[in-house]
């Protein structure tokens, strides 16, 4: 078990998750940071700020601070975006309580009761809840992607042509691609903790935390956008590239006629 000192005390906490990254470096956020370091994989980081105070950073994008100081909360994360690349103009939060020292583990909406609170339940916890958050981040995005991709094809619909010039919508079609791109190798975040295969109480935990987030079904939601997006991208790759074609097509024709008249002219001649 890892170290943690809330044990099966009674008391409440609250674990507080930031999406603000495209992706965070494991290494070189704990080279940022300045809790102690309890654990640390190639995909997730635990730092103790005191006693039962805790951060978690999550290389999906989130960082979780369990029962941290306000103070401490933007100090850290101040560190955080001026030494990590492209933070994003799009971000969300979560917060989540944690009651300690009940009867039985008990996942609610705004809550969740433990018997006892060992470093991989919180961590557990603060997985979860740094999952939703960066779901939340991911919807807003593929939303304001799909907003735009209607937007050029509403235009579309409504003139019989390409609002913009080839090479901004290509410009355009490219943001697009590779912030999609971004949010599938992300997608990681769903991938199951190495906690619950240690006990049957974890992965009981993990499945109602998970459930109680609708991660599954948020997931599939967000697919679905996805795919619709593609679906919109190849449209405009389709039809810039068919407009960027019949231009070089119909200035080949002119070119043909231009050589056409110069011989004739020069015959005539």
């Amino acid at each position: 078990m890892g170290e943690c000192s809330l044990g099966t005390v009674s008391s409440v906490y609250t674990a507080h998750a930031l999406s603000q990254f495209d992706y965070l470096p494991i290494k070189q956020a704990r080279d940022i940071l300045s809790g102690k370091l309890l654990s640390i994989t190639p995909r997730q980081l635990a730092l103790r700020y005191g006693e039962d105070a805790y951060l978690f950073v999550f290389q999906f994008g989130s960082v979780v601070f369990f029962n941290v100081p306000e103070a401490v909360v933007r100090e850290e994360l101040d560190k955080l975006r001026a030494k990590i690349d492209s933070p994003l103009p799009l971000t969300s939060t979560e917060t989540y309580v944690i009651h300690t020292g009940s009867q039985t583990n008990h996942v609610d909406f705004e809550y969740v009761e433990l018997k006892k609170a060992t470093l991989e339940h919180i961590r557990l916890v603060a997985y979860s809840v740094g999952q939703s958050a960066a779901l939340e981040t991911f919807e807003m995005r593929a939303e304001k992607m799909l907003s735009d991709t209607y937007s050029l094809l509403s235009n579309l619909a409504a003139t019989g042509r390409l609002p913009i010039y080839t090479k901004r919508l290509l410009k355009t079609i490219g943001t697009i691609t590779a912030t999609r791109q971004n949010i599938i190798s992300n997608l990681a975040v769903l991938d199951a903790p190495d906690e619950i295969w240690e006990s049957k109480e974890l992965e009981k935990l993990h499945r109602e935390l998970q459930q109680n987030f609708d991660i599954d079904t948020r997931f599939r939601s967000l697919d679905r956008k996805l795919t619709l997006l593609q679906d919109n991208i190849e449209i405009l790759v389709d039809l810039a590239t068919s407009r960027k074609t019949n231009f070089l097509e119909t200035l080949i024709v002119l070119l043909i006629v231009l050589e056409i008249a110069l011989a004739l002219f020069g015959l005539n001649r």
